[in-house]
């Protein structure tokens, strides 16, 4: 049954200016594009400055908000009204968030394909 848990995570409830706000698993649907967020912003703090990050969120406002939208229980509106350093922050946390979830689920995986017979048997 452990599995199953792993395959629905919960969502995970973090503050954000004083409100509670869910971080939701990334659905299929809007993998590509978290994918894609994700992989930008892990890039840009490995070489990362202040500047370099308030220029990200200025420049991929628009995304972000697209991303948070879908994988936070904010609703459209509340993110407009978020400061950009505020949605890069909620999005670091929404990429560690599922990060440790594929961290879980991938060596469960993998212990479970090992267990299965193979298409030669």
């Amino acid at each position: 049954m452990s599995e199953l848990q792993i395959l629905f995570p919960e969502p995970v409830t973090v503050e954000v200016m004083g409100r509670d706000v869910q971080i939701l698993p990334v659905k299929l649907r809007h993998f590509e594009r978290y994918g894609k967020s994700a992989g930008a912003l892990v890039e840009l703090f490995s070489q990362a400055s202040v500047q370099q990050i308030n220029r990200y969120a200025a420049t991929h406002s628009r995304e972000l908000r697209q991303v948070l939208l879908a994988t936070t229980s904010l609703k459209r509106w509340q993110l407009w009204f978020l400061p950009a350093t505020v949605s890069v922050q909620l999005f670091v946390e929404v990429v560690r968030v599922n990060s440790s979830f594929f961290g879980e689920a991938l060596p469960a995986m993998v212990r479970a394909l090992s267990g299965a017979p193979s298409s030669s048997d």
